[in-house]
């Protein structure tokens, strides 16, 4: 069985990491964690870098600095998201222009990120030993973002191949023989074919931002408005596409959907949850859920609260892990509920907590 006790052992009692965790619960550092959930926290991108929290989702405890615990240095970049594939989680760090490579169970990190050819990196897919990341690459128009692409990297030997994708790509999933990726500048989702690199495109009614995948292998998409491309209310939302033709098949209107976009899906793909936030300068923030078999939206929030800055559904339980961010220099906070929208545990996290990934030690 393969474990990280020794790991948590070390982070427990070393000096420059904070354990904190529910009242009346006496955690043994010696335990050995088989679930647990990565949280980045980004920090302030001039400011304090990125660390990683990590949440025992057995004894509901969380871990701070395990990165600077299992490395013995602060991690130099700002941690755009993180992705896990085979038991090697990658770290787009978007200021460092570089993925960051680290064992998934100690968050030993390699010597040798990859570096090149990535400029602004921002999220991961794979399929078997090939990676695919968008990256925003040099930007000297963020309404156009003419230099964008996607780089294809070998896992095995870390060449990176460009494949220019000029828009801005952002969310990115496999299907198939195909590469989906949402363009934030033009209200259109980029389809590669993989085996070719021919790109085609679908026309969608705003920004897309992020994908999952239903329980009948239908593609939803988040749809928002930008600054630098701003689309009416009745526009944003969700949409569903049927992959085997790339046919819009609906779209459902979600009106104050935020502009990150963020959505993931149940267990079950049968209900999508999606974060709304209120426009700048308000700080309202929600998740509502979208029936997935009657592609309609809930008539009220399932979760409501102030600043949300991601969120992430745990798949074994389809708790709802929701990350707050009060400001760039401060810590923030998970706040964790059931599917019923009702909160089970609260956390402290590091500075402006934005991405969750949930892992599971092999045994």
């Amino acid at each position: 069985m393969r474990k990280i006790r020794n790991f948590m052992f070390f982070v427990a009692v070393t000096a420059t990491v904070f354990v904190s965790c529910k009242k009346d619960d006496d955690v043994d550092p010696s335990k050995e964690y088989s679930k647990v959930a990565y949280i980045v926290n980004y920090g302030s991108y001039s400011g304090s870098k990125s660390e990683i929290s990590i949440y025992d989702t057995d004894s509901s405890s969380i871990t701070h600095d395990a990165y600077k615990a299992a490395n013995s240095v602060d991690f130099t970049s700002n941690i755009e998201s993180m992705s896990i594939h085979d038991d090697i989680a990658y770290f787009m760090s978007n200021n460092g222009d570089k993925i960051d490579i680290v064992d998934a169970e100690t968050l030993v990190a390699s010597d040798n990120p990859i570096s090149t050819d990535i400029t602004k990196p921002r999220y991961f897919v794979a399929d078997g030993n090939m990676a695919y990341i968008s990256c925003w690459g040099d930007v000297n128009d963020w309404s156009v973002m003419a230099n964008s692409y996607i780089a294809k990297i070998d896992l095995s030997t870390k060449v990176v191949t460009k494949i220019a994708l000029p828009g801005g790509p952002e969310g990115v999933i496999i299907i198939g023989d195909k590469l989906y990726a949402a363009l934030t500048t033009t209200k259109k989702i980029a389809v590669i074919d993989l085996s070719s690199n021919d790109i085609s495109y679908i026309n969608t009614l705003a920004i897309p931002y992020h994908f999952v995948v239903d329980d009948d292998g239908y593609l939803w998409a988040s749809m928002v408005s930008t600054y630098t491309v701003p689309v009416g209310l009745d526009s944003v939302g969700l949409t569903q596409i049927d992959p085997t033709n790339n046919r819009v098949l609906t779209n459902v209107n979600f009106s104050s959907i935020g502009s990150n976009g963020f959505i993931h899906i149940s267990s079950d793909k049968r209900t999508v949850y999606a974060l709304g936030k209120e426009a700048w300068p308000g700080t309202a923030s929600s998740i509502y859920s979208i029936d997935v078999p009657s592609q309609t939206l809930s008539s009220s929030a399932l979760i409501s609260g102030e600043k949300f800055n991601g969120f992430g559904v745990n798949p074994e339980n389809d708790n709802i892990y929701v990350l707050i961010s009060p400001g760039a220099t401060e810590n923030g906070s998970l706040k964790i509920y059931n599917s019923a929208g009702s909160l089970l545990d609260e956390e402290e996290t590091g500075v402006s907590p934005k991405h969750i990934v949930f892992y599971n030690i092999e045994q």
